[in-house]
């Protein structure tokens, strides 16, 4: 008996917007094509689904909170600020008074980073080539393969 196809923990929308947030976070994923976004987002989905429904509603919620926070102060939603100011706002949230806002924001780059810089033709391309066990052998002997 096949068993249904899953459903994402985010919906569409919650997707669009945390590739927003993403090309903030990681630019080189702004723009990038699906054969990028689409393992960040599976990443992303494959960490969130063995959480608890609250704590996948919590990032849920901030991910609204994110995107509408700015409204009372800019009049536009966070996707429709310039890039600067996008920036600033997830600087300011980094260190927020808030440590909910804190914990959240550092868990959202968190998963971005997980997302982005697991793929392997990244790894390929930052020269990051790990060795559970010979890693710290290579790096101290500086025979780390060359980029090329």
């Amino acid at each position: 008996m096949d068993s249904p196809e899953r459903q994402p923990v985010l919906g569409s929308g919650q997707q669009r917007f945390l590739l927003c947030l993403a090309a903030r976070i990681v630019p080189e994923s702004a723009g990038a094509p699906p054969q990028v976004t689409d393992p960040l987002l599976a990443t992303v989905d494959e960490e969130l689904r063995p959480r608890p429904r609250l704590q996948q509603l919590e990032f849920k919620l901030l991910l609204f909170a994110i995107r509408w926070m700015t409204v009372p102060f800019t009049l536009h939603r966070f996707e429709r600020l310039p890039g600067e100011r996008q920036d600033r706002w997830l600087s300011f949230l980094e260190n927020a008074p808030l440590t909910l806002l804190r914990v959240g924001i550092w868990g959202l780059k968190t998963l971005v980073f997980l997302g982005y810089y697991t793929q392997d033709g990244v790894l390929r391309r930052i020269v990051y080539v790990p060795s559970k066990e010979e890693g710290n052998v290579l790096l101290h002997r500086r025979q780390l393969p060359s980029a090329g």
